[in-house]
């Protein structure tokens, strides 16, 4: 039977036509693999050590131990020279355990001309030391240097000795000293976004959003047209402030008229305060600038859990550009205002899906440096224990 199927030409062109198929599946998959080893290969070689002179490195290094000092917000009259100076050398504490910083204070510094340079640094109390020794030894590997930290366990200094790979016996050729400082304080400041528009978000979208674990607040959606939005911020639990506009009667939109008497206006605060008891806070929109009415709807939310505050409570942040470039200018925005002397923040953004993943992967830039996060809820706690003058009105971008 066997001998006659491939005597048969047409069951030959069937098994020749089969044997094609099998050569073209096994090229294409190893062609894949090639593709995937030259991947391998180009990302294992992105960070190539870059060989330089010793003269070369003695002017490079200091000046990159300067640009990460200023990752972390900490200012250039922090940093001073100590050239010359022999390193502390470790020495074993009492329990033999922990390791202190030890220097004879009988005997004044001995002069090692050895050393390319010697760096004290101060630094607040808020600074992570171990990240800053991680950037500097990350940045010292494309120079094929490493370093070695030694913390004092009473003052939790860090002694940072750095050294050339190549040197089997680790000789120290450079020291960054951080030391901590209760005098200085970074530029940094307490920030709360708030996401306006959010119900322009699909909904598939924006329930994966509201579900992230990063604190920021929102509005909730329009409270008659965008129920199924609305159903997904409280589903999700996520913090939200109401927005309520005061107008007149040919203001449809608006919840609050100025023709109101103060019955139909006492009802509706309470109402509102009923229903939506587990919002973190009113916000008054007076276009009109009805103040009167204002006034009265602030002393009427007063009376209940429910808090309400002016529209100038917000920074109005707007930009036209697209994903990474408006959440940079965003940042910029926020850095500027900070060094300003601005304290705490609170801004109402229109951000999407895009800007609010890409300000997730870049928000770090700013945490470092000493800025922090909150929901609205928690920001305004902070406000109640270290209150600042009421911020006026802007819109910025």
């Amino acid at each position: 039977m066997l001998v006659e199927f491939f005597n048969s030409r047409k069951n030959k062109l069937v098994l020749a036509v089969v044997l094609f198929v099998v050569m073209i599946v096994l090229a294409f998959f190893y062609r894949m693999s090639l593709v995937k080893d030259k991947a391998l290969i180009k990302e294992f070689s992105t960070n190539e050590v870059k060989i330089l002179s010793s003269d070369e490195l003695k002017k490079i290094l200091p000046v990159k131990i300067d640009s990460i000092a200023s990752l972390f917000g900490i200012k250039k009259e922090w940093i001073s020279d100590v050239n010359k100076v022999e390193v502390a050398k470790p020495v074993k504490g009492k329990t033999g355990k922990k390791t202190e910083l030890k220097t004879d204070k009988k005997t004044k510094p001995v002069v090692n001309d050895a050393l390319w340079f010697a760096k004290n640094i101060q630094i607040p109390k808020d600074v992570s030391t171990a990240e800053v020794n991680l950037e500097i030894k990350s940045s010292l590997f494309e120079y094929d240097f490493d370093c070695t930290a030694n913390e004092d366990p009473k003052s939790g200094n860090l002694m940072i000795n750095i050294f050339n790979k190549k040197d089997s016996s680790n000789k120290t050729l450079a020291y960054v000293n951080l030391e901590f400082s209760d005098k200085i304080k970074r530029d940094a400041a307490d920030v709360c976004l708030i996401l306006n528009n959010v119900e322009n978000i699909p909904l598939p979208q924006l329930e994966k959003m509201l579900l992230l674990p990063d604190k920021f607040s929102v509005v909730l959606p329009d409270m008659v047209s965008r129920i199924d939005a609305q159903t997904v911020v409280m589903d999700t639990k996520r913090d939200y402030v109401l927005f309520l506009d005061i107008g007149t009667e040919d203001d449809l939109l608006s919840e609050f008229k100025k023709e109101m008497s103060p019955k139909e206006l006492r009802s509706k605060v309470r109402s509102t305060c009923y229903e939506y008891d587990k919002a973190s806070a009113v916000i008054i929109l007076n276009p009109k600038k009805i103040h009167p009415m204002e006034t009265d709807l602030l002393m009427e939310f007063s009376k209940y859990n429910l808090k309400a505050y002016k529209d100038t409570i917000l920074i109005k942040f707007a930009s036209e550009e697209k994903s990474g470039k408006k959440v940079n200018i965003f940042f910029s925005d926020i850095q500027n205002r900070s060094q300003k002397g601005a304290k705490s923040m609170v801004y109402l953004v229109d951000f999407n899906n895009d800007d609010i993943n890409y300000f997730r992967n870049e928000s770090y830039k700013l945490k470092r440096k000493g800025f922090k996060f909150y929901n609205f809820t928690e920001i305004m706690k902070k406000r109640a224990k270290s209150p600042e003058p009421e911020i006026k009105p802007e819109i910025t971008g």
